[in-house]
């Protein structure tokens, strides 16, 4: 911890004492059918009942299957973050610009004010905020202010991807970054994605931040894998969403010129997400399962051979790729099975399976780098062997509930028997 951090507490004189109410602000509500939701509904499950209020700030294509229906609850729609422009260029930008300074004066400012009152009816002592995008950038201050409260934030991607991909013009960017920057140094705790994301914002805004990692239950991990499955067959498969659509399509491209095989095993892919993209004037070995639960998903990655995660290679995405960690990875280690890391050197998921010799990494787009190395874990069984031990060790140590539960309890300021 930095020597210039100031610990904060929420036991101010009128929590001190007593059970701890928080506002949870958040534009994904907990739920079964999105990643961010999930996560939501394990931690929500920590808390003790009547602890906890959500208000959720809802994009309106967006269809939750909300859990924890004990919890009071308020949605509003979310305006929207993606603005067209009618004019090219310079009046574009300007375009977009007003459009988002309206938003945030008059749209924002209306839903904080909602979301105050609803807070403050709900007895709440903190607004624990999720910070995704830039209205809910915008009303992790404001709330807080209205309210005169603690201001707890979790942030599971740096803002500046969610920037790019909305196309926002740079003088707004300017001013949602400052907020952001605002927020993150007013927050009592902070609740990072990564390690690195921990250790990065808390050197930067000097708050105390805490690593709350995507995790699953124990019980539903699987034993490691001894072997590849097949003499004649290699079992490929990818969960989730596609962060990096060129590092899967170089990987296709490999199966494609080395006629789907790795040595003399037949390459078979298969997908288990809510979407796939694919093209081809060529045969093709890729199966897609569509979406399934957790538990669903853990069963079927384990009775495949090794499990695929790409992160970007592309600089411009070098701040998400180094702070961001992806919850598949969570669930590759669960299914005990050895992962192949498609990514550069500085990638959290990188220096965690690094850290663990949990998986394979591969950091280059070339095709006979992705091959090398996928013929090196297929033909090597000791390699295989003690890769998928590793990855199963590494999980039971770091990405479970009881990590989770302990590292949330210290981002709610709270001792861990306050919690379920």
């Amino acid at each position: 911890m930095p020597s210039e951090l100031k610990e904060k507490t929420l036991d101010t004189p009128e929590v001190k004492g007593k059970s701890k109410k928080f506002l949870l602000l958040t534009d994904i509500p907990p739920c079964r059918n999105f990643t961010a939701g999930l996560v939501l509904d394990q931690l929500c499950s920590f808390l003790p009942e009547g602890s906890i209020s959500c208000f959720t700030v809802l994009n309106r294509e967006l269809d939750p299957e909300v859990t924890h229906k004990e919890i009071t609850s308020v949605t509003v729609s979310k305006p929207k973050e993606h603005k067209p422009r009618h004019f090219p260029g310079r009046l574009g930008a300007l375009e977009s610009f007003f459009a988002e300074r309206y938003t945030d004066k008059i749209t924002v400012s209306r839903i904080a004010r909602q979301a105050a009152e609803f807070g403050k009816k709900s007895a709440a002592d903190a607004v624990w905020c999720v910070v995704q995008g830039q209205t809910m950038i915008r009303l992790a201050n404001q709330v807080a202010d209205l309210m005169n409260v603690p201001l707890l934030t979790q942030v599971w991607d740096p803002p500046t991807w969610w920037l790019r991909a909305n196309k926002v013009d740079s003088w707004s960017q300017k001013l949602i970054l400052a907020d952001f920057a605002s927020a993150m140094s007013k927050s009592h705790r902070l609740a990072a994605a990564s390690w690195a994301m921990a250790e990065d914002y808390e050197r930067l805004y000097g708050c105390r931040a805490i690593p709350v990692i995507p995790s699953l239950d124990a019980a539903l991990a699987k034993s490691p894998a001894t072997k590849v499955n097949r003499e004649d067959e290699l079992t490929i498969g990818m969960a989730g969403q596609f962060y990096s659509n060129s590092e899967w399509e170089n990987l296709l491209l490999t199966f494609k010129h080395a006629n789907w095989k790795i040595g003399n095993r037949h390459v078979k892919v298969k997908v288990l997400g809510r979407n796939l993209s694919l093209s081809s004037n060529t045969p093709m070995n890729v199966e897609y399962l569509g979406w399934r639960n957790q538990a669903e998903t853990i069963e079927v990655l384990s009775q495949l051979d090794i499990l695929y995660c790409a992160y970007w290679f592309d600089p411009i995405f070098k701040e998400e790729a180094s702070l961001s960690f992806p919850s598949k990875l969570t669930t590759y280690l669960a299914a005990g099975r050895p992962v192949f890391f498609h990514g550069p050197e500085y990638a959290s998921p990188a220096k965690f399976l690094k850290q663990h010799n949990a998986g394979v990494l591969c950091h280059d787009l070339a095709r006979s780098s992705i091959y090398n190395e996928l013929e090196k874990l297929a033909s090597n069984p000791d390699l295989y062997k003690q890769l998928a031990e590793n990855g199963s060790k590494a999980f039971h140590e770091h990405l479970t509930l009881s990590t989770m539960r302990k590292n949330f309890a210290e981002f709610l300021s709270l001792r861990s028997e306050d919690l379920k």
